[in-house]
């Protein structure tokens, strides 16, 4: 049995290993796109490392291998176009990406565990939604966000890191247990 999966912040260290996933096909498929070289790598996610992006990256590990990457960034900073989503819900609310990076862990229901896993200590203590935003041709993806409770928001078209047109299901998951503030109180009297 795999134990508890551990998260450790994005760092320079890490950069080879993720000049490897990007190349990797399943993670092409959707999350990449295309090949990469490590100079680019690094270009795009030094920017993480350094905070000088709000993006926050992390490798998901478990016994003591790394296993895949997850990010996340508020939604208020980066809004997709047509979100249609109410300022006070942009302003509580976190976008989160992952993949499984190694091919070996693939389909074994790491991906759930290594979400909800991440929600409980990075999201739910500083938000109060989660908002991912799957190709709509990637089924695998939208159930995983399924199984760990997200529901489709709305599917909503915009361009890929490459400039193609592309659409996406914003998939939604509010805080478990959330308390209703006192402007929400006054919305349903």
């Amino acid at each position: 049995m795999l134990n508890e999966i551990e998260f450790i912040a994005l760092q320079e260290v890490h950069l080879k290993l993720m000049y490897h996933w990007f190349n990797q096909p399943h993670v092409q498929a959707f999350y990449s796109l295309r090949d990469w070289t490590l100079d680019e790598v690094k270009n795009k996610l030094l920017p993480y490392i350094q905070q000088t992006q709000p993006v926050q990256g992390f490798l998901a590990y478990t016994d003591k291998k790394p296993i895949g990457y997850l990010q996340f960034v508020s939604i208020i900073d980066y809004p997709w176009p047509d979100q249609d989503l109410p300022l006070q819900t942009a302003q509580s609310a976190a976008g989160i990406d992952l993949f499984i990076g190694e091919t070996a862990y693939l389909h074994q229901g790491l991906g759930s565990k290594m979400l909800n896993q991440f929600l409980t200590k990075y999201i739910w203590p500083h938000y109060d939604y989660c908002f991912a935003d799957p190709d709509v041709r990637n089924q695998i993806s939208q159930k995983l966000f399924e199984k760990c409770l997200f529901k489709r928001y709305k599917e909503i078209f915009t361009k890929d890191t490459l400039g193609n047109p592309v659409q996406l299901v914003l998939m939604m998951r509010e805080k478990p247990n959330r308390k209703i503030d006192i402007e929400d109180q006054v919305k349903y009297e």
